[in-house]
């Protein structure tokens, strides 16, 4: 039976455990990392381990909850301090989302290792809709500075985040693009989408 804590003694080990995934995930990955591996850096029994969380998907769903986060302010941060909407801030903001996403090192983690296929099988459905929810809010801002400058005017905000999350998604499918030429393609892809944006932009104004 896993040991009784003092309220102290949780907030230590919860602490522990995100400090300890974050480490091990970033370097070995999802499949690689046991709970054993995360129980033995805090000290306690792996039952222990189940009473902070339900299982180690869920650990590292919640470290990447945080990644994205930190992602998402430094992102907008920067994007939203531009005083006109135009072709360049655009594809910078695209282009930025990119570049956050391959430095960080447990999204890219994720994305080598495959491990966004396992916690799409073991996460539970709610969980992976809240995190389109906190995408779409986070993302308003944005999508509402575009429509306002008349950019897809019209389209329901949750496609434009769904948009942007396929565009970001494509990170997972590097190999089968082609390393040697995903960042072009990648470029070229975002030029073709903010040409089209603008032209939508430009065909309402006529």
């Amino acid at each position: 039976m896993p040991k009784k804590f003092t309220e102290k003694e949780k907030d230590w080990i919860q602490h522990k455990l995100l400090e300890e995934g974050r480490r091990r995930f970033a370097a070995s990955g999802l499949r690689k990392t046991s709970v054993e591996d995360l129980t033995k850096a805090c000290g306690i029994a792996q039952g222990s381990f189940y009473l902070f969380f339900a299982s180690k998907e869920v650990l590292f769903y919640q470290l990447l909850l945080e990644e994205e986060q930190r992602i998402r302010v430094t992102l907008l941060e920067s994007y939203l301090a531009e005083d006109v909407v135009a072709k360049e801030s655009i594809k910078r903001f695209m282009l930025e989302a990119f570049r956050l996403l391959s430095e960080s090192p447990l999204m890219k983690q994720m994305y080598l290792e495959g491990d966004f296929e396992q916690l799409v099988r073991k996460l539970p459905a709610e969980m992976l809709e809240r995190n389109f929810a906190e995408d779409r809010d986070a993302l308003m801002p944005v999508i509402r500075r575009w429509q306002a400058s008349g950019l897809l005017a019209g389209t329901r905000p949750e496609l434009i985040v769904g948009m942007l999350r396929s565009l970001l998604l494509l990170s997972l499918h590097k190999k089968e693009i082609g390393e040697a030429v995903f960042d072009e393609t990648i470029a070229l892809l975002i030029d073709l989408i903010t040409e089209g944006m603008l032209a939508n932009q430009d065909a309402g104004r006529g």
